[in-house]
């Protein structure tokens, strides 16, 4: 079955779903990015990795010894409680969280000249170390050479784009998603895609060299509908169920309702 909605499905938003989405997304960018940019440059994949305390996060790898029996003896009028074996040990590790992001890197010089982040919810939530080594890196390219795509498809989470909130909210006063875009040859300004839940996701212009006047192209929606297909989230998804939170307007809701009653699937 194919992606019901006309956008976003918010379904794949679940945090369930949304590590396989993920990285899918960052393939299929690649894929579809590669045949347009070269020779000159070639598009490689790069990770944040860190240790996620939040226990969420942890993978518990635990090692139990043998149970330990007790016996009691006296000395005087004092009971003392005797350990027969160790105590249970139990030992918790925390795995790595490696969440990747893309490069366009010039092939003559090797030098970055685009990044491409699609938003995991680690970097929308504040306290979380993705979120911290998030903003770090945002800053970073925001005082280089070097443009930034930003693409913000859950609707959890705090607002971490490069363009300030507050000027943003001035513009426009409804969005579900957003896209970001940060061209060097063009700073101060920034490219921005609001999108709603009722619409196609967009084909994005991606930039290159300052001095290139040529961009990429990358179809969203075609990435979207990808890895739904691919990972087989049809087959999983129950659409009886409310998408996860944050819970819609009673507006959108109803049409959400009425899309997937049409669909049969509701």
């Amino acid at each position: 079955m194919p992606n019901p909605f006309p956008g976003m499905n918010p379904y794949l938003e679940s945090p369930t779903f949304w590590r396989g989405v993920h990285a899918s997304l960052i393939v299929y960018a690649r894929e579809a990015l590669q045949p347009q940019i070269r020779p000159r440059y070639r598009v490689d994949i790069e990770e944040r990795v860190y240790i996620e305390v939040a226990e969420r996060h942890i993978y518990p790898d635990i090692t139990i010894s043998k149970p330990p029996t007790y016996s009691l003896r006296s000395e005087g009028s004092v009971a003392v409680l005797e350990y027969d074996a160790p105590a249970v040990v139990l030992t918790v590790v925390s795995e790595p969280v490696h969440e990747p992001y893309l490069v366009i890197v010039e092939r003559d010089s090797g030098k970055v000249v685009t990044v491409i982040e699609f938003l995991s919810h680690s970097n929308k939530t504040p306290g979380d170390e993705g979120y911290r080594l998030y903003r770090q890196k945002q800053r970073e390219i925001l005082q280089s050479d070097v443009n930034l795509v930003e693409v913000d498809l859950l609707r959890a989470g705090e607002y971490v784009l490069a363009p300030p909130e507050g000027e943003v909210r001035k513009h426009f006063s409804k969005w579900h998603y957003f896209v970001s875009i940060r061209q060097f040859k063009t700073v101060p300004s920034f490219a921005l895609y609001p999108i709603t839940i009722r619409q196609r996701l967009p084909r994005i212009f991606i930039p290159l060299a300052p001095e290139d006047e040529r961009v990429a192209v990358l179809d969203l929606q075609a990435l979207v509908d990808r890895c739904y297909d691919a990972g087989a989230y049809g087959d999983f998804i129950d659409y009886r169920s409310e998408p996860p939170p944050p819970a819609f307007d009673p507006e959108d809701a109803a049409w959400i309702d009425e899309l997937l009653k049409s669909k049969g699937l509701r």
